[in-house]
């Protein structure tokens, strides 16, 4: 790849990565679904971190906390504040299990899997779009695509 090709990947990488702030296109989607007003401000506050937890808690009825961070990619203190955070905004609930005192379950609010109900619609309008633009490429091609994005996601400063 010549230098122009990489530092065109890079300026299209970043921005990329910039769609995901505070107040991004998906956030004021999701906003848009709800008339609650209490749920509009809790969308506007959340990472992308709170909202992996969020998908990931909406997969179970109750989840132990400590089991969070190997399916979210997540640090175990990531995955401590974020609950936190998440509970102070009405959107989970931490629980102790009866089988045992010390173990900290987790499950979604109403509030909260309303939220992770939104996340569900946009990312199944987003893979819809996503199919059209990968029809015009062969599977040949996406696979390496897949594989220099792969390489890419696996650099560390």
């Amino acid at each position: 790849m010549t230098e122009s090709n990489t530092t065109q990947l890079m300026a299209v990488l970043n921005a990329f990565i910039a769609q995901d702030g505070v107040n991004d296109a998906e956030k004021q989607w999701a906003q848009q679904q709800t008339t609650d007003p209490e749920l509009q401000a809790a969308l506007r506050v959340l990472s992308t971190a709170d909202i992996k937890l969020i998908t990931q808690l909406a997969k179970a009825a109750a989840t132990h906390a400590k089991a969070l961070p190997a399916p979210t990619g997540l640090s175990q203190a990531t995955v401590s504040r974020g609950l936190t955070k998440l509970a102070k905004l009405g959107l989970a609930e931490k629980f102790r299990s009866l089988q045992n005192n010390k173990e900290v379950l987790v499950r979604l609010t109403s509030k909260g899997q309303m939220i992770a109900d939104l996340h569900t619609q946009l990312d199944a309008a987003i893979a819809d779009q996503v199919a059209a633009i990968a029809a015009d490429y062969t599977p040949t091609e996406l696979a390496r695509f897949t594989t220099l994005m792969q390489r890419i996601n696996q650099i560390k400063p």
